[in-house]
């Protein structure tokens, strides 16, 4: 999946030059999908993004912040637990994603990522291996459910649990986690 959209993507580079977060250019070189002579310029995840506020009772707007509000830490989500923050870019397009929400929850104190992974049902066993392999799941389970009539996997995941987190990250680094968790997770289905 990853292989085709990355394949197009190389194919609609204009001036010799293309755009390419490091994960995929690192997939990009492993796989030989680069022709010789494209000059790779580094890709901003989330210069383009769309980052709101929302209260987690009403799924009202707060406020739409800035690029500048993922340097904040992940711990403004502890300190403000009535609130979720969601973001939208379109890098998350190449890994099947249209936005991820971060929350902290109360009950189970860590922070939850949720999204929708837009992949067919088939690969079940696929999802599951590698969240398994990623995700210390004796500490706290993940949820995934299919949601048919959307055609997507809705996934709830305690970040706390995911090989690689630090509490003290910034918003920035806790989405940058998940990026690669997903498009990993992307490159092991087929």
């Amino acid at each position: 999946m990853i292989t085709n959209k990355l394949t197009k993507k190389i194919e609609e580079a204009t001036n010799n030059e293309i755009t390419l977060t490091m994960e995929e250019k690192d997939f990009a070189e492993k796989n030989l999908l680069l022709p010789e002579g494209l000059n790779i310029l580094p890709q901003d995840l989330f210069n383009d993004a769309i980052i709101e506020r929302y209260n987690k009772e009403t799924d009202e707007l707060i406020a739409k912040e800035p690029t500048s509000f993922l340097q904040t830490p992940a711990s403004y989500l502890k300190d403000n637990m009535q609130e979720y923050v969601y973001l939208e870019a379109n890098m998350l397009d190449v890994v099947s994603v249209d936005a991820i929400a971060i929350e902290y929850d109360e009950v189970f104190e860590v922070y939850t990522a949720m999204f929708g992974l837009f992949i067919q049902k088939k690969y079940t066993a696929e999802i599951r291996a590698f969240l398994d392999e990623h995700y210390n799941s004796e500490k706290m389970q993940y949820s995934i459910m299919f949601a048919g009539n959307e055609g997507l996997w809705e996934i709830n995941l305690p970040i706390n649990y995911i090989k690689g987190f630090d509490d003290s990250f910034t918003m920035e680094e806790v989405y940058q986690l998940l990026y690669s968790l997903i498009f990993k997770l992307m490159t092991n289905i087929k």
